[in-house]
């Protein structure tokens, strides 16, 4: 396994109370260890934190939520709290619990069922600087046929608000919804006791006729759990800053994503959201370093090589490796609609000629029936 590097990076820096996911190999050995996730912000908690089992790719074990005796979140002025477990591995503060503050150093500390125990390096939380505008351009391109196609590049300004050191990562996170048709008659069976239902159960319609599509008949039991999906687009490596983009502390026309026009995501609109994350040095090693991977994989000429920095160490018990990372940040975030009245002409906007005949929950990743508390 020695040979193998990243696998595969998930990013979901979300809001405060949210976590990172990241995917990294640990390597092997007779012991897996743990995988972290998380972070506690300036902005309100509680704040997430998930612990994972080691993933052994070689072996094709599958990664798995753990629990631990005890995790302590605790800060260099003597605050401490407990975190408590929600769901299996996944831990969270009290809502009025602690709650990060600039140039307070935060430490992890984690104590499994069998004897071990570990602490991330303490972390500063530096301010966050300002995310100044968040804005987008309608773009054309000609495809290598000659066809044109369309899209929407989307930018923001920011400032350090400080003279000397900084460091920032930026998330962008788009959400979209699509609707589908469920209820198109389906050859699978989809079995409400003894009696073949031909539609999803999320359809909230039940059959309560005959055993054959011809002599069906529904009656609504429920409303349609699977007929409107929201779906979520997030960057594939991260956006970091970079000496070369800032001009006197500030960063001017900074490329956070492209949203491709199509007839799914522009059947309603696109939700489009950008947050500035400061980073001590340490952790922008750590993403500096997951970058450096992503682009090494894509890259035909650039080897992969070099480790996924931790920021944890062990205290005590049987060694056995630790991966992820905690680390503190302060966040800064602009959000705003992409619509249908925005694109210059709507008659390029593609038709949904052929309609989805299943749940909208299969449609795309990240797909959710729940409405987003932003959507209007």
């Amino acid at each position: 396994m020695r040979g193998q590097t990243l696998h595969s990076i998930v990013l979901i820096l979300l809001s405060a109370a949210c976590v990172d996911r990241v995917f990294i190999d640990v390597g092997s050995g007779a012991a897996f260890g743990i995988v972290i996730d998380g972070h506690i912000s300036d902005q309100p908690g509680p704040y997430t934190i998930e612990i994972n089992s080691g993933h052994d790719l070689e072996n094709r074990f599958d990664r798995h939520p753990i629990s631990v005796k005890q995790l302590v979140l605790s800060d260099d002025q003597g605050t401490k709290e407990v975190l408590t477990e929600v769901n299996e591995g996944v831990y969270q503060t009290k809502p009025a619990g602690i709650r990060g503050t600039v140039g307070r150093a935060y430490t992890l500390h984690i104590e499994t069922f069998d004897g071990r125990i570990y602490e991330s390096i303490p972390d500063t939380l530096f301010a966050p600087g300002r995310l100044d505008s968040l804005y987008f351009t309608f773009k054309e391109e000609k495809t290598v046929d000659g066809a044109s196609k369309y899209g929407f590049d989307v930018l923001f300004n920011s400032s350090t608000q400080q003279d000397t050191k900084y460091h920032f990562l930026w998330k962008f996170t788009g959400t979209f919804q699509s609707d589908t048709n469920p209820y198109a008659n389906n050859k699978e069976c989809f079995y409400i006791g003894d009696r073949c239902n031909f539609l999803p159960p999320c359809t909230g319609l039940k059959n309560v006729g005959g055993y054959t599509p011809f002599s069906v008949r529904y009656v609504r039991v429920g409303p349609c759990t699977c007929c409107t999906c929201w779906y979520n687009l997030s960057n594939n490596e991260p956006i970091l800053s970079d000496n070369q983009l800032q001009r006197l502390g500030r960063f001017i026309g900074i490329q956070a994503y492209y949203v491709p026009l199509n007839e799914w995501m522009f059947q309603h609109k696109v939700h489009i959201d950008v947050t500035q994350m400061s980073l001590s040095g340490q952790t922008f090693a750590f993403w500096k370093s997951i970058k450096d991977q992503k682009q090494a994989i894509n890259s035909l000429f650039q080897p992969v090589t070099g480790k996924v920095p931790s920021n944890f160490v062990q205290i005590s018990g049987r060694q056995a490796p630790i991966a992820g990372l905690f680390f503190a940040t302060g966040l800064s975030s602009k959000a705003k609609f992409i619509t249908r009245e925005d694109v210059p002409n709507p008659n390029i906007i593609p038709p949904i000629s052929l309609g989805f005949n299943d749940t909208c929950l299969k449609l795309f990743p990240n797909s959710s029936n729940v409405k987003p508390s932003f959507w209007d």
